[in-house]
Order: C-alpha cells, then sequence, then structure tokens
C-alpha cells in the first residue's frame, strides 16, 4: 500500500498532521477489526467450554464492525486502495484518465459532502428529540451517526484533495 503522492509534500505541519490523521484512521480500523475477531473467539470459547456468553458481545461487535468500515474508507481512498474498476482507465488516453480522475473525483466529492451534511442533519435532530437506542446496551442515538459523519467529512476533504492535485497535473502538462 503506497500513498499516491511524493515525500516532498510532507513538508508543511498540515501535511503532516493530514498524514498522521489519516494513518490514524487505518490503524484505529485495523484495531478494530482484530477486537471484533478475539471478541468473537472469546465468546465461542467460553460457550463451547459451557462458561456462558458474553451477552453484549455480538452489538458489540455489530458497533464496531460498522466503526471499523467507516473509520477505514478516508484511509483506503488516501493510500489508493479503495475499490476501482480500471477497464476503462486501460482503454483510455492520458487524457482520457484524467478527465476520468476529474469526473470521479468531483462526484465522490459531491457525495460525500452530501452524506456528510445529511449525518450531520440527523445526528442534531436525534439528540433534539433525545432518542435512544434500546438494545443490550442503551446510548443516545445520535451516537451512531459520529463514525459516518466522521467518515464522510474525511472523504470529502480528501476527494477535494484529490481533486486539487489532479487540476495541478494537468495544469503543469
Amino acid at each position: 500500500m503506497t500513498v499516491q503522492h511524493s515525500q516532498p509534500a510532507f513538508r508543511s505541519p498540515a501535511n503532516r498532521a493530514y498524514h498522521a490523521l489519516m494513518s490514524g484512521c487505518g490503524l484505529v480500523s485495523a484495531l478494530l477489526f482484530g477486537a471484533m475477531g478475539l471478541l468473537v473467539c472469546a465468546d465461542v470459547f467460553m460457550r463451547n467450554l459451557g462458561l456462558g456468553s458474553l451477552t453484549w458481545s455480538v452489538e458489540v461487535t455489530e458497533y464496531m464492525l460498522m466503526l471499523a468500515t467507516f473509520i477505514a474508507a478516508p484511509w483506503l481512498l488516501y493510500v489508493g486502495d479503495h475499490i476501482r474498476i480500471d477497464i476503462l482507465l486501460r482503454a483510455s488516453s492520458a487524457v482520457g484518465r484524467w478527465w476520468l480522475e476529474l469526473l470521479t473525483d468531483t462526484f465522490g466529492l459531491l457525495i460525500s459532502a452530501v452524506l456528510a451534511w445529511q449525518c450531520v442533519l440527523v445526528a442534531l435532530d436525534a439528540a433534539q428529540q433525545g432518542g435512544m437506542v434500546f438494545k443490550v446496551l442503551i446510548f443516545p442515538e445520535w451516537w451512531l451517526n459520529l463514525p459516518m459523519g466522521f467518515a464522510f467529512i474525511l472523504l470529502t476533504v480528501e476527494f477535494a484533495r484529490r481533486l486539487h492535485a489532479a487540476t495541478r497535473r494537468r495544469g503543469g502538462r
């Protein structure tokens, strides 16, 4: 997994902080996936030994899966390991590839910005109404929107960064 920009880009403190934030997203996501595996194994192991089960483990695993997935998304885009369909890119000229990159980054930026905004509105509405999630764990409903809002804000920033880099590359030609 290589980051798709050159090392001199890390010279400014803002770029170093951004790199640390994105790397932190990847690390937190990996730790959450690892913790999920351990939690599921511990629960199965305890049940097989007749020691009962961790009644909260399924619910916590569900939340960890959602959290890890949303936190990993901006990091995957940042390092270039997101899902891509390269058929059109391979068949296109250099100019065509640039236009496709510009188009997909623009759509990604717009979609991520709309979803980030929607997450904020839904979270504010849920907080205002005082909605609660009642399962094994009980907590405010708006907490579920935090990982989504965080991820879509970071995705918006990353798509904007990619779009800026693409336009600079074209302008430099």
